[in-house]
């Protein structure tokens, strides 16, 4: 790491001129995003992979072709960010973990090493572990060793990587990837015995004999296609059995049937607290299976649907399950009639995770005249999920205007939207809140947005002053200079000059208040109260989301930051808890709220400030 001041811009320049040129020579920006899903069937954005600083985290995909490669569009993701911001990047790193292990053996040391040849940022490196399941259980082992070695080189390194089989040591699953069918097959290789035989007995399964399994069932004739099924059911991975199958339109096969059936008893005797992301890959595996049998010309009746399947998963999955979740995206109807007839909070905060989605949040918009509760759990998910926050903030709202607006539905970036309505309306009541959502709910009760652009043209005075200070003084060394003295000409010049340059900078930051929202981009740009009240909205200020809360020096720095914008103590005090919450969704696949630990150390941290 750089130790001076001329070093870091050296490195920074540095770092730029490569993002530049590794955007240039590599794919479009116009490549398809993976698609996530968090542990309860919410949707995460990839982006959010890049802010976790310091930590491993593993991405669980399905066994066999799996739509858009998460890693690659991270990586051109990190370019991006290192183009626009390289003072807060962290250098980005590709590691092929398959070619490594084809020049010989692999260990730690050697995968330190292909991360340390490029020089680490101020906040470490961004390693990319790609084709770990072609790689074998030897350089599995390696990367459990990775960590210790790579914290003591850059302590803030973030490493990820992807696989269908279980995690090593040390690494969380913060989201499963969406399996999505290939448009178009790719060629297997081998004759099916061969194939078989290395599926019965290589562990794990490398990545490239899962896609040639897959392909070998959909390109074989029909007698051939009938064994390769009768094969894939004695495997104890079902997920593969259910991916051939659907690629080669096999799901009316007596086998798979009675694979399906069986993982559908399994998936529903698992206990609510065993129900690990894994759990969730093997449902979402399923599901497709389920739908291509449901619209087959003759569907069997001892199979159900994939609607009766997550009815039953929601019921016996215990209050917030992923499958209640995964319900109402399919059927909002039938999830919102659940929820209200459970009428467990947690229930209703599982349906509302799915609201990012219009028929959703159409829906739930629906019955919240009928149910105080669809309200609460909207406003709360909004600010854990920035899908659910631009979704409430999308369109019209169409309800009759109330009798007096609140001071949401007058507030610029809310106004004659649901966002505003329902802010109002839940920041009312605070008797109706659940135990969970209460903290977050209290701090941003206590916050009053600005009716009026007042509050940003007084914190916007001090670089006006000193603007047209700089300006009068020029004009005047100006006049001096040319005249000897200073003459009422350059006196009059001065203060025009002063009177300009204030004047623009007003207007300026008047038609930033008035303008679209700030912050949505990867350019940095000053911390300003707009940046600070949409990142309290959920909606933009994606620089102050990767400051990460918790650490001391970076809670500072923030509030430093804020106060000298002139940002109100209730509006830092709910960013740093909204952030925490967020950040705590993302970090632990079992919590479903802010652990309580954080809340205290938060409630701490606020009464030593």
């Amino acid at each position: 790491m750089p130790a001076n001041r001329m070093q870091r811009h050296a490195a920074r320049r540095a770092l730029r001129r490569q993002a530049d040129h590794h955007l240039e020579a590599g794919p479009g920006d116009r490549a398809e995003a993976p698609g996530l899903l968090g542990h309860g069937g919410e949707r995460v954005d990839p982006a959010a992979l890049l802010d976790r600083r310091g930590e491993r985290l593993w991405l669980l995909t399905a066994p066999g072709p799996a739509g858009p490669r998460p890693l690659p569009w991270l990586l051109r993701a990190a370019w991006r960010r290192a183009a626009a911001d390289p003072a807060a990047a962290q250098r980005p790193v590709y590691v092929d973990l398959s070619r490594l292990a084809a020049d010989g053996p692999v260990t730690a040391d050697m995968i330190l090493a292909a991360i340390t040849a490029e020089e680490a940022t101020e906040h470490g490196y961004l390693v990319l572990l790609d084709g770990l399941d072609d790689a074998g259980g030897a350089v599995r082992a390696a990367v459990a060793g990775l960590p210790g070695p790579l914290t003591h080189a850059a302590p803030a390194s973030t490493v990820v990587t992807l696989s269908h089989a279980e995690p090593v040591p040390g690494f969380h699953i913060p989201a499963v990837v969406l399996p999505v069918a290939p448009e178009s097959p790719s060629s297997g290789t081998g004759t099916w015995d061969t194939l078989g035989d290395r599926l019965k007995t290589q562990r794990p399964w490398p990545a490239h004999l899962l896609t040639q399994a897959v392909d070998a069932c959909r390109a074989a004739p029909e007698e051939l296609r009938w064994q390769i099924i009768d094969d894939l059911a004695t495997l104890p991975d079902r997920r593969l059995l259910f991916r051939a199958a659907l690629a080669a339109g096999a799901c009316d096969d007596d086998g798979v049937r009675r694979a399906a059936r069986t993982e559908i008893e399994s998936l529903a005797g698992t206990a609510p607290a065993a129900r690990d992301p894994r759990w969730l890959s093997r449902l979402l595996t399923l599901l497709p299976l389920l739908d291509a049998g449901g619209h087959a010309d003759d569907p069997s009746p001892e199979v159900p649907s994939a609607g009766d399947v997550l009815r039953r998963m929601a019921g016996t999955g215990g209050p917030g399950s992923a499958p209640l979740t995964l319900l109402a995206r399919r059927a909002p109807e039938t999830a919102v009639l659940l929820a209200e007839t459970a009428a467990d909070p947690l229930d209703f905060e599982a349906v509302a995770r799915a609201a990012d989605e219009p028929q959703v949040l159409r829906t739930i918009l629906d019955r919240c005249g009928q149910q105080p509760a669809w309200p609460t759990a909207l406003i709360h998910r909004a600010q854990l999920d920035r899908g659910v926050a631009t979704a409430l903030l999308a369109g019209r709202d169409h309800n009759d205007p109330p009798l007096a607006a609140g001071r949401w539905q007058t507030f610029r970036m809310t106004r004659g939207t649901a966002y505003g309505r329902l802010l109002d309306d839940v920041l009312t009541r605070p008797w109706t809140w659940p135990p969970h959502t209460a903290p977050l709910l209290a701090t941003l009760a206590q916050i009053h947005p600005p009716s009026s652009p007042a509050p940003i043209v007084l914190a916007a005075l001090p670089g006006a002053a000193t603007g047209a200070i700089a300006a009068a003084l020029l004009a005047l060394s100006i006049g001096h200079r040319h005249s000897g003295h200073v003459t009422p000409t350059a006196a009059t010049a001065a203060t025009l000059a002063a009177l300009a340059v204030a004047g623009v900078v007003l207007t300026r930051r008047l038609r930033q208040w008035h303008s679209a929202l700030p912050g949505a981009g990867e350019t940095p740009a000053p911390v300003r109260r707009e940046h600070v009240l949409a990142s309290v909205l959920n909606l933009a200020g994606r620089r102050l989301d990767r400051l990460r809360p918790g650490h001391y020096a970076l809670d500072d720095q923030l509030r430093r930051t804020c106060l000298r914008t002139g940002v109100p103590e209730a509006e830092i005090a709910h960013l740093l808890r909204a952030q925490a919450a967020r950040h705590a969704l993302l970090a632990d696949s079992t919590a479903a709220a802010v652990p309580e630990q954080a809340l205290r150390s938060q409630d701490d941290r606020e009464r030593q400030n």
